[in-house]
């Protein structure tokens, strides 16, 4: 069924650009203090003779600051390639986590600081405060409307990770970011004290905005579309591999020549009515080949549950691909994969290129029961053509055999040289953990092991 990598004239993936992660924090840093360099000039050095006043320096630095950092939650949302160079996907959704929570903060603090600051000097009440600023301030409607909308997208941030919300409101949710952002925009310069007195802050403000654009709209719009145009992806057909699992076969021009390799996840938007608004993320199930792209899928929700049904010929619009759970960063001729459900899927990837290229695999594969191991054929076709190892651990086996045992005594048991060995762990978030805690009671290094977030924001 499946085609390894050796022998089809593959063209190599090169390696993106890589810049070092200090690079972008210094750019952080640099911007931010020409920020406040720009509010000093402007109304810093203005006396401050009432409370009034501090609580509006306040809130106007608070503001600056928090829609800098807003400006780059887009930037981290742009899948800008280079950034993704630098940090990895796992660290960037941690930078992006936290730079959200902080920009968002800041926003909240300018809004509370400026309403007080205002009515100490106005002596108006909350209500009156708030009816004035509506009513006086061009744009101000649009601002609180817009800080109403990334507290919605905040809210929702954090009960995703909860596992509260399903991954479609999360990521429609996710979309309200820019408007958000848009209808400040001109209330930030309308009625901003420190761009009224400054026009090298405005046209500097302006460079910040265009500068973002920029890279939403090369990375997100053109990059695909140019992809989509060259190479016309589409459903080519839809295969049963276990229960609630299919995998879909894309098929195009010049497939050979699409920059991927195994162990990378894409962003799948089919373009048929039902799925044409949403991209998610997918992992390549089979090494790169010259015939065809696959993914597989459990259905787990509203729009995995509905892949079965797409039809030959629905065409796909591809994002990426993202990530460096690849063997590009292996330095051990022995690979130990540990794969958790359908954590299996680039895993299976993995395995063929490593296969193909005569590395010792080991690959240790947790499910609940039989029927739920996905590629069970493919995975010992490739075991008999070579040395790999696999080894399924079942929930309802024996049991020293017991996946949600994976601790360290299974571990050395199972794979003896397991501290000679690259390590590459992918499944759900709790399996990860425990893998991970459990390699490092066996003296495994973080360098050594491998493991990558499979999800970008909207």
């Amino acid at each position: 069924m499946s085609q390894t990598a050796l022998g089809t004239g593959l063209q190599p993936v090169e390696p993106t650009l890589k810049t070092s992660p200090r690079f972008y924090y210094a750019l952080f840093a640099f911007n931010a203090v020409l920020v406040l360099g720009f509010w000093w000039i402007s109304t810093g050095t203005q006396p401050v003779r009432s409370s009034g006043d501090l609580l509006n320096v306040l809130g106007r630095v608070t503001g600056l600051l928090g829609t800098y950092g807003v400006l780059w939650q887009l930037v981290l949302m742009a899948r800008v390639p280079w950034l993704e160079a630098a940090f990895g996907l796992e660290r960037l959704a941690v930078l992006h986590r936290w730079n959200g929570y902080a920009s968002f903060g800041l926003l909240v603090a300018h809004a509370i600081f400026q309403t007080l600051g205002y009515q100490v000097l106005d002596g108006l009440g909350t209500v009156a405060q708030i009816r004035d600023f509506i009513t006086a301030y061009d744009g101000l409607l649009g601002a609180i409307i817009g800080l109403l909308l990334l507290l919605a997208v905040v809210g929702v941030s954090i009960a995703i990770s909860r596992r509260r919300l399903a991954y479609e409101t999360w990521y429609f949710i996710h979309l309200y970011t820019y408007l958000g952002i848009a209808l400040a925009f001109s209330h930030e310069l309308a009625v901003g004290a420190d761009f009224i007195a400054n026009r090298a802050f405005v046209f500097y403000w302006w460079a910040l905005y265009i500068v973002v654009a920029a890279c939403l709209l090369a990375f997100r719009v053109l990059k695909p579309l140019l992809r989509f145009e060259r190479h016309r992806f589409q459903v080519q057909r839809v295969q049963r591999e276990a229960p609630g699992v299919v995998s879909i076969y894309i098929r195009g021009r010049d497939v050979s020549e699409f920059p991927t390799k195994a162990g990378q996840f894409l962003l799948w938007r089919f373009l048929d009515r039902r799925r044409w608004w949403q991209s998610h993320p997918f992992s390549l199930s089979m090494a790169p080949n010259r015939r065809h792209l696959r993914l597989t899928v459990k259905a787990i929700g509203d729009f995995t549950s509905g892949v079965a049904t797409l039809k030959p010929g629905t065409r796909v619009l591809l994002e990426g691909p993202f990530g460096q759970f690849t063997e590009r960063g292996r330095a051990r001729s022995r690979v130990l994969l540990i794969a958790g459900g359908i954590g299996i899927t680039p895993l299976r990837a993995l395995a063929e290129e490593m296969v193909a290229e005569g590395v010792d695999v080991c690959l240790l594969y947790r499910c609940r029961r039989e029927q739920d191991i996905v590629f069970r054929n493919e995975l010992d076709r490739l075991a008999e053509d070579s040395q790999m190892r696999v080894e399924y651990l079942l929930s309802n086996g024996h049991a020293h055999r017991r996946p949600d045992q994976l601790g360290p005594e299974l571990l050395r048991q199972l794979v003896p040289d397991l501290l000679q060995r690259e390590i590459y762990v992918c499944g759900p978030p709790g399996m990860r953990a425990t893998v991970r805690e459990s390699l490092h009671r066996l003296g495994a290094r973080d360098e050594q092991i491998h493991s990558e977030v499979f999800r970008l924001a909207p």
